[in-house]
């Protein structure tokens, strides 16, 4: 329900001719170490997270970071097929951007997204690939 609220919100925006702001990301800690990030569904759900914070903090979803995002899913997706190397190399222009548009008061939340990237790099299953 929570979503439709949301569409309907972004759309009366749209019409009105402002440009919507994302909501604010929930971040909790336990939520993001406690993932497996060897599991598809994780390493979605850590793309799709860092998403999100970028797009708070930008104050809109930039169409540069939904390409690289898009690319990195692929890979994601195709892992089986392109391999781990694959994916690791679509996350580079991404954690770049992030480290790029880092300022003084979104170092937090840039920093955790950056730090779900690397989870997702560094896991195990991953390495056999």
């Amino acid at each position: 329900m929570g979503t439709v609220v949301a569409l309907d919100r972004f759309r009366e925006a749209a019409r009105q001719g402002e440009t919507a702001r994302p909501p604010k990301p929930d971040i909790r800690g336990s939520e993001i170490w406690g993932r497996n990030y060897s599991n598809i569904e994780d390493v979605v759900f850590g793309l799709l997270k860092a998403r999100d914070i970028v797009g708070y903090h930008m104050g809109h979803h930039d169409e540069d970071v939904a390409m690289m995002m898009l690319d990195t899913l692929e890979k994601a997706y195709r892992l089986d097929e392109c391999g781990h190397e694959a994916l690791v190399v679509a996350m580079r222009p991404l954690k770049q951007y992030l480290v790029e548009c880092m300022t003084e008061g979104n170092r937090r939340d840039i920093s955790m997204a950056i730090v779900i990237l690397d989870l997702i790099e560094k896991s195990p299953l991953h390495q056999k690939k």
